[in-house]
């Protein structure tokens, strides 16, 4: 609930984000999570609702439930091929996401285990761009 807080950048010596760690950062507009953290916890970012674009680090296997629910500003994510789990709801009423940006392949897409309405809430028309490179 840091109603002043507008960027956030994750430093490598962080290896996780607990629950509802910027829950409610109102102001927050861009995040950026360093390449030491494997989890994203439940409800980390959500009701963040000015947040823009999000750029998770290589090591990240895990976004938890809830993890950007309700970030209604935002446009863009940028996934690492490490994840293999994104939570139920993670991505719930995002209502502005137009763009995710995986740095896999679409199989390694598929094979990564979704929980029911990750993307619920989300435009129809969002892409998934595969083999992301360019920063």
């Amino acid at each position: 609930g840091c109603s002043k807080l507008t960027s956030v950048t994750i430093g490598n010596s962080v290896t996780s984000i607990g629950q509802y760690a910027f829950s409610g950062c109102s102001s927050l507009t861009s995040v950026t999570i360093g390449n030491s953290v494997t989890s994203i916890g439940s409800n980390a970012f959500s009701g963040c609702s000015k947040l823009t674009s999000v750029k998770i680090g290589n090591s990240v296997t895990s976004i938890g439930d809830d993890a950007f629910e309700d970030c209604i500003s935002l446009t863009s994510v940028t996934i690492p091929d490490s994840v293999t789990s994104i939570g139920k709801d993670a991505f719930y009423n995002c209502e502005s996401l137009t763009s995710i940006k995986y740095r896999g392949s679409e199989e390694q897409w598929k094979a990564i285990e979704k929980g029911s309405w990750w993307n619920d809430g989300v435009p129809n028309s969002f892409t998934i761009t595969y083999n992301y490179t360019v920063e």
